[in-house]
């Protein structure tokens, strides 16, 4: 009966419509809170997942089409949807923008369904529900950081209740913030340190404190920032960092949260790494991002690949920091969710801004010291930022989105893209999908779309 429970469960939750994803409905086909939950298994089932649609749904869907939206890559495809990405001049019909906008809403629902359901059962110790609860908000958090960064004043959906959400206005990215470090303290406070299980895949004290540091950042509170950054990289659980070409396997050392994947690969590489190394690739990387990196920075070398297409010699560049595209069992690679290089960069730049100019160059140059490059050479506080932030660019390049979120929080956008003539700084945050809007007349677009 429980394997019955689970596949009803799993089903329920994957096959669901990503229509009306405001006001979605609950799951026809799953069973009532207390079936469902009466035990750990069934809650375990829901939550994992749960997890699975961030490698399955939405960085799939992300990190491709900002890198196009940026300044990080390229298309060789004719697809009209996608380049509208390209030209960062999206139509509120455009489908890509829809998917994105409803795999975020999926997530959501799902995490506010499992918070309700685990508050509801009767077969789950409170110890292990507590648990629960703060896995199910780190994820729902984490959610939303993403879309307010991408589409501004957005719906806060707390409840799977359709009748008020069917109607609900969007809120101020404010409270947006508020209720995302609310759920990120409560899964810091209420999450071990130790993992569940005998991999990272699934969050524990560390990630909520690395992704409240994130939030830190994004939000300019530079000594919280600080702070959280600092618990993570002292807590020695992530130490030493792993050498580049050892980065994006599963497991490894610096990782603070991987999405686990069942066949050993992401499905970025899928769409990233071309058939053959003379097949072209769908998105190449762009030549700006190419020479933003020095000589002899391992990252370019390691992380980047070469494609050569015809007999002329013809190089394009791709994003290879997953090396595989089809599945392996003996070097498995699972998505990245969190993990300690970042840290390290957000510390700095806080340092930095805090003044502490001396210790944010040393975080810096743990970075640049891993990749193989020489400790930086800057002084003032505008030069160390400047460094920090070109650092940045180089080791979180095609991950979440971070070019679009960085350029975007440190006012840099409109001069960073004003190289494609079809940018416009209404494009700072994306129009909020046509068919939401006919959904819940009381969704407003964003402006000049």
């Amino acid at each position: 009966m429980k394997n019955i429970i689970i596949i009803i469960l799993v089903l329920g939750l994957s096959t669901l419509g990503c229509k009306k994803l405001i006001n979605i409905e609950a799951p026809k086909d799953q069973l009532t809170s207390n079936a469902v939950f009466s035990d750990t298994i069934s809650a375990t089932a829901a939550l994992v997942n749960i997890y699975g649609q961030f490698d399955k749904r939405i960085e799939l869907n992300l990190t491709n089409t900002f890198g196009l939206y940026t300044d990080e890559l390229e298309i060789t495809s004719i697809d009209p949807t996608t380049k509208e990405f390209l030209f960062s001049r999206l139509t509120a019909s455009n489908s890509l923008n829809e998917t994105l906008w409803g795999n975020f809403y999926f997530t959501i629902y799902s995490c506010n369904d499992l918070i309700e359901r685990i508050s509801n059962s009767n077969g789950i110790s409170p110890s292990k529900a507590i648990i629960y609860v703060a896995e199910a908000k780190f994820l729902r958090a984490y959610c939303y950081l993403y879309l307010t960064n991408f589409y501004g004043r957005i719906p806060l959906v707390l409840t799977t209740d359709a009748n008020l959400n069917r109607s609900l206005k969007q809120s101020d990215e404010s409270v947006v913030y508020d209720q995302i470090t609310r759920d990120l303290i409560f899964a810091q406070q209420n999450l071990p340190a130790q993992y569940q299980g005998l991999e990272k895949v699934r969050a524990n004290k560390w990630a909520a404190a690395a992704l409240l540091a994130r939030v830190y950042l994004i939000m300019q509170n530079w000594a919280n920032a600080e702070m959280e950054s600092s618990l993570v990289i002292n807590s020695g659980s992530y130490l030493p960092l792993d050498a580049v070409d050892q980065v994006f396997k599963s497991n490894n050392k610096e990782s603070i949260l991987q999405f686990w994947t069942k066949d050993g690969f992401t499905g970025l590489a899928s769409i990233f790494v071309p058939s053959s190394l003379t097949s072209i690739p769908v998105y190449p990387v762009t030549k700006l991002l190419l020479d933003a990196f020095e000589t002899g920075d391992l990252r370019k070398s390691l992380w980047i690949g070469e494609s050569i297409i015809d007999q002329a010699g013809t190089v394009l560049s791709f994003p290879n920091k997953y090396k595989n595209r089809l599945a392996s069992a003996s070097e498995p690679e699972y998505l990245i969710g969190l993990r300690l290089s970042e840290q390290f960069l957000i510390r700095a730049e806080s340092r930095a801004h805090l003044s502490s100019l001396d210790d944010a160059r040393d975080d810096l140059n743990i970075i640049r010291r891993r990749a193989g490059l020489l400790n930086s050479t800057a002084n003032t506080q505008i030069d160390l930022l400047n460094a920090i932030m070109k650092e940045r660019r180089c080791e979180l390049f095609c991950e979440w989105g971070s070019r679009f979120i960085d350029l975007k929080r440190t006012g840099s956008l409109d001069a960073a893209l004003s190289y494609k003539n079809t940018w416009k700084p209404s494009a700072k945050v994306l129009p909020i999908p046509q068919n939401e809007i006919t959904y819940n007349h009381s969704l407003i677009q964003n402006p000049n779309y």
